[in-house]
């Protein structure tokens, strides 16, 4: 065998070997399970009802036909909490963001949405968690106006609690 053809069969014999789970104490124990599974008590959120309530407050938003607003966001996505922020939407488009009193830094980023974004941003969100071994949402919409005013989005794997994301939508504005 020649020297190049030894270094590459050596190279991939040290790859494999790091791609192999680790030995356990005593190097006789089961490998440890690569998914941790769902916290004891977990139950799946119905994200046929959680799209099926998304759609009919869309439509009581829509209802309303308003396109000039300001509303005030408090928003985690953690582990960061976010400046508590005022957005000021007019004809439909942000045109503002505000730091609320007593908040220091910048508005936060993340709070440049429309109503009609948030609800993109929920669909994308439902979507995104239907996927997940042990998804966690919570959503809340105000029952006259239609708009969200809350969402959690986690894991209930029992891991770490990094990782959500939450906001609270107050203050609900229309503007003339």
């Amino acid at each position: 065998m020649s020297a190049p053809a030894r270094v590459a069969l050596l190279t991939l014999s040290v790859c494999a070997s790091l791609l192999a789970p680790p030995a356990q104490a005593g190097g006789a124990g089961a490998p440890r399970p690569s998914v941790v599974g769902c916290r004891p008590g977990y139950v799946r959120p119905n994200f046929a009802t959680l799209n099926r309530e998304l759609a009919q407050a869309r439509a009581i938003w829509a209802a309303q036909g308003l396109t000039r607003y300001r509303y005030e966001v408090r928003q985690v996505a953690a582990p960061v909490l976010l400046s508590a922020t005022q957005v000021m939407v007019r004809d439909g488009a942000v045109v503002a963001l505000n730091l609320l009193p007593g908040e220091a830094g910048q508005p936060n980023p993340l709070a440049r949405l429309t109503v009609e974004g948030r609800f993109d941003s929920l669909a994308q969100t439902l979507r995104y968690q239907a996927t997940l071994p042990c998804p966690e949402v919570r959503i809340r919409y105000d029952p006259a106006l239609g708009f969200p005013v809350y969402l959690y989005s986690g894991q209930g794997d029992g891991g770490v609690a990094d990782g959500f994301g939450e906001w609270t939508v107050s203050g609900f504005t229309p503007l003339p």
